[in-house]
Parts: structure tokens; C-alpha cells; sequence
């Protein structure tokens, strides 16, 4: 039979990087390159900004300053240290091990000590790693995962709320629609549905005091986005809230709304889109090597099905993987993203800071049964991260709200 032992591991000063990096570093954005990282980030950090124009003039034997002012400004990385804790029953937990360590057969036992500390910690690292994604983009108020008390606000509504970046919204008559009404059952009436099908994510907005209840505690419908499924030639359903796309949790509702508005970006509206996305898009940045347009997987599933339908004499036009770029610029598929929404940036003005060697950062997993007679273990990891943007006037953002 199989031996256990459980060693109480502290992971931490060089040893950490390894773990710690994993979950800060390992998300999907950070692994491809869309963010810049910066490490050994204590508190508050500045980065300095400087932008001024160029003057071309006459040639002249004396010295004549071009007679701008160079721009300074500044942005900060301010840190906010946050905790994953989880206790786990040590026999659910060995038997967890079994079933993915085990070949099936009594003369199949695995033999040997195992640490299991490991296996705690890689239990839970990919959903750390999804959490920290949703937090970096979308911040606090948008992750479910986030429950500490400090402001972390995310890179997405940082970018929004700032005056300098180019905003586009979707309030086209291609991508918008006006709806009558919006019951407490999530069926939304509108004048026509034919630019709409099944699995379609719409945003809401402009709506009524209609709240989503799908996790309990009702929050505004307002800047919430939903898959659909089309119900008739005047009414679809908001299925299941996108956030809730990897607990496939249904929608739920309290009360209702008269008018609202429904944003979207579907397979009808894609190429439209993109186009009038590339056609703004500064010469300048897009033709930066660290520059990528990025966008939610939905639409990524929506240019696919655009580009299906809109070929002509190809033979396996809807069995041939699509190619994810528009007119020779890569798309970037945004796995945990806000959806309706395209972002156009610099990797290098998009910043993540993190202190994996620092003391607050900290992995430990202890088996207690030698200390309290209570046969658990508890795993805490503990992070320290910040995210911001600079140079906003070269960033370009469309989203539905």
C-alpha cells in the first residue's frame, strides 16, 4: 500500500519563487507578454512619464529650441497584499491524491513516501492563477475571488476612467439596441431579435432597479453581461451572467425594468467592428512590436464564425481553424475578460508589479493533527501585487458601458 507523509513546508525567500511566481506570474495574460512586469515592488513605486511633440526647422547657425514644454507626469504602483487560506480535510484530501496518483488494481499501488504538500498547492494554483488574471484586468469589484478590504482597482476600469484614453462605445445601430422591457425572469423585449442567436453575450445598460441574484446579494444589471438564447422574433433570455462562465451557474432576478439598453458584438456585427476598430487605431503604436489589440473570447468566437460565413468556394470553410488576426495585426483571445470590450496597447504601458522575494509574500501548507489532534491541513499563500497603465493618449478602448 501507498505510504503518506505530510511535511510542513514554509515556502519562502528564494525557495518562494517558484511557488509564488507561479501564481502572480502564471497568468494568461503575463505568460504571453501582454503586461510588463516589475518586480520587487515593496510600496509605492513612481513611474515617471515624460511625452513632448517634435518640430522640424530651418537649419541655423545658432542654437534655436524647438519652444514646447515637455509633458511630465507620473503613475503609481501601489501594492495591495491579499491572502488565499483553505483547510482541507486530510482523508478527502488523501483520496483525492489516490484517484490521480493510483493505477486501478491491487497490484497497481503507487509505493512510496509522497509529500503531499505539493499536491495541496497545485490543487488550487490554476484557479489562484484565473483569480489573479480577472484581478489584474478587471479589479476588485468585477472578481468574486476578491474579498479583501483594499482598493484594487484593475487595469480595464483604470484605463476607462482616465481622461486621456481614446474611448469608443458600441451605441451603433448594428451593435446597440433599445429594449422595452426586462422581466424578473431575465426576458428582455425588444422591437426585432433577427441580429441575435443562441450563446450570443449582450450588456446591459441604461436599465431600470432590476438587480442580478445569481449569487445571492443583488447587484445592478447595469454593465453586467449575459449569454442568451433567443426565445422569439421579439424576446431573448439572459441565460447565465458571463462572470459565471466557469461555474455555469443560471442568471437569477429580482424585480424588473422598463427601458433598457443591449449592447453587443456578435458574428452579424463582428468585421464591422474590427473595421472601424483598425481604421482608429494610431499608426504610430500599431506598428510598435509589443503593440496587440485584445479581445474577449466570445468575439474570438464570433470573427471565426464571420470569417465561416463569409467565405466563399473554400472547402472546409466551417471545419479549418480560423487564423486570429485582422488585417496583419494579431488578435490577443482574452480567456477571463470583460466582454464586449477591445483594447488596444502597448505591452510596455500596461504594468503588473509583484514582491516575490519580499516578506509579505509568503506559501505554507501545515498538516495539524500534531498540534490540535485535528486531522486537517491548511494551506495559506499570500501576495503581493499592483497593476496601472501610462500613456493613456496612446491606449484605444471600446467597450459596451
Amino acid at each position: 500500500m501507498a505510504q503518506f507523509t505530510f511535511t510542513n513546508n514554509t515556502y519562502a525567500g528564494e525557495a518562494l519563487a517558484g511557488f509564488m511566481a507561479s501564481t502572480l506570474l502564471e497568468a494568461d495574460s503575463v505568460k504571453r507578454g501582454l503586461l510588463t512586469v516589475i518586480n520587487d515592488v515593496k510600496s509605492k513605486r513612481v513611474i515617471l512619464d515624460v511625452d513632448d511633440d517634435v518640430k522640424l526647422q530651418d537649419p541655423s547657425g545658432i542654437f534655436n529650441d524647438q519652444g514646447t514644454t515637455a509633458k511630465q507626469d507620473e503613475m503609481y504602483l501601489d501594492p495591495v497584499t491579499y491572502e488565499f487560506m483553505k483547510q482541507e480535510q486530510w482523508d478527502k484530501l488523501v483520496q483525492s491524491w489516490e484517484s490521480q496518483r493510483l493505477a486501478p488494481g491491487a497490484f497497481s499501488d503507487y509505493e512510496g513516501v509522497v509529500d503531499l504538500s505539493d499536491f495541496m498547492v497545485q490543487r488550487y494554483l490554476t484557479k489562484i492563477q484565473i483569480a489573479n488574471e480577472r484581478l489584474y484586468w478587471l479589479g476588485k469589484g468585477a472578481t468574486k475571488e476578491a474579498t479583501f478590504t483594499s482598493a484594487f482597482s484593475g487595469l480595464l476600469p483604470t484605463i476607462a476612467a482616465n481622461s486621456g484614453t481614446y474611448k469608443v462605445g458600441l451605441g451603433k445601430s448594428s451593435t446597440s439596441m433599445s429594449a422595452a422591457a426586462i422581466s424578473n425572469t431575465g426576458v428582455v423585449t425588444v422591437t426585432s431579435t433577427s441580429a441575435l442567436s443562441d450563446g450570443d453575450v449582450v450588456t446591459v445598460s441604461a436599465a431600470g432597479s432590476i438587480t442580478d441574484t445569481t449569487n445571492g446579494a443583488g447587484v445592478s444589471i447595469v454593465g453586467q453581461s449575459y449569454f442568451i438564447k433567443v426565445l422569439n422574433a421579439t424576446t431573448f433570455q439572459l441565460v447565465r451572467n458571463y462572470n459565471e462562465i466557469n461555474t455555469r451557474k443560471a442568471a437569477t432576478f429580482s424585480g424588473t425594468s422598463g427601458t433598457a439598453t443591449i449592447s453587443f458584438i456578435n458574428a452579424s456585427n463582428v468585421l464591422g467592428v474590427l473595421s472601424g476598430v483598425f481604421s482608429q487605431l494610431d499608426p504610430a503604436d500599431r506598428a510598435q512590436e509589443d503593440f496587440n489589440l485584445q479581445i474577449p473570447l466570445h468575439v474570438g468566437y464570433a470573427y471565426a464564425q464571420a470569417q465561416a460565413n463569409s467565405a466563399t468556394n473554400v472547402l472546409n470553410a466551417f471545419t479549418d481553424k480560423k487564423k486570429m488576426d485582422y488585417l496583419g495585426v494579431p488578435l490577443q483571445l482574452m480567456n477571463h475578460w470583460q466582454a464586449n470590450t477591445i483594447l488596444g496597447a502597448r505591452s510596455s504601458n500596461l504594468f503588473l508589479g509583484v514582491d516575490l522575494l519580499g516578506d509579505q509574500s509568503e506559501l505554507s501548507t501545515v498538516y495539524m493533527k500534531p498540534y490540535t489532534n485535528d486531522n486537517v491541513v491548511r494551506m495559506k499563500a499570500r501576495m503581493k501585487a499592483a497593476v496601472n497603465a501610462k500613456f493613456f493618449n496612446e491606449i484605444f478602448y471600446l467597450s459596451a458601458v
